[in-house]
């Protein structure tokens, strides 16, 4: 079954494009998928989440669990808001209620607190998804993907792959190397998707990316 969690090495390094580019790939394959935004933060109620973004790129579905207006951390941004911070069981229990394919985004990556006692990570492991990492290509961002998979690891929680996003810029291909060098072995690296400004032209040349992941369960 395609039920994916998209997380990061950090905030603002792709999510969202990762997350429509592998819907796509899923609708591509004769799959249709539902995006899910798990907490949208930072956002009035009026303004366009990630989630619904997301799916306009991809031409799919999509639902949003929780959004606080305050942009921080999930439990930061509840109680700012007066809301009482959900568990990650509520969240999980909400996408068992989902069913066929899915592609759930995080926020920041999987340590970002849900509440006084659970990060974001855990929701994914409640609920059986499988980690698609996006690693956005700047310095540092080793030490973030080693942590990340390490604390996959440490939570029980499946890697699926992981792509490399060159979220701000173009990078230097010997930079790029280096990286595919280190996290090769221990992470399927799917390729990279290059810097673009126009989102929908880089979403849909990202969704190639996926096409052996999406094969790998039909």
């Amino acid at each position: 079954m395609h039920r994916y969690f998209v997380t990061g090495t950090d905030t603002d390094v792709g999510k969202t494009r990762v997350t429509a580019a592998l819907a796509l790939a899923l609708r591509r394959a004769g799959v249709q998928p539902m995006i899910v935004k798990l907490v949208q933060t930072g956002l009035t109620a009026e303004e366009e989440g990630d989630a619904q973004r997301a799916a306009g790129l991809a031409q799919t579905s999509y639902r949003e669990l929780a959004r606080y207006q305050k942009a921080a951390d999930p439990w930061s941004a509840a109680l700012a808001q007066g809301a009482t911070p959900l568990p990650a069981l509520a969240f999980a229990d909400t996408l068992d209620t989902i069913p066929g394919p899915l592609v759930a985004e995080g926020a920041g990556g999987l340590m970002t607190p849900l509440n006084g006692r659970e990060q974001l990570g855990e929701v994914a492991v409640c609920a059986g998804l499988r980690a698609v990492v996006a690693v956005g290509l700047r310095l540092g961002c080793l030490n973030h993907a080693l942590l990340t998979l390490e604390h996959c690891e440490r939570l029980g929680l499946p890697v699926a792959a992981g792509v490399l996003v060159e979220r701000w810029g173009a990078t230097d291909a010997a930079y790029r190397a280096d990286v595919q060098r280190v996290l090769g072995p221990k992470l399927p690296l799917l390729g990279v998707i290059p810097f673009a400004a126009d989102e929908a032209a880089s979403v849909a040349a990202a969704a190639k990316l996926f096409e052996s992941l999406v094969k790998q369960e039909r």
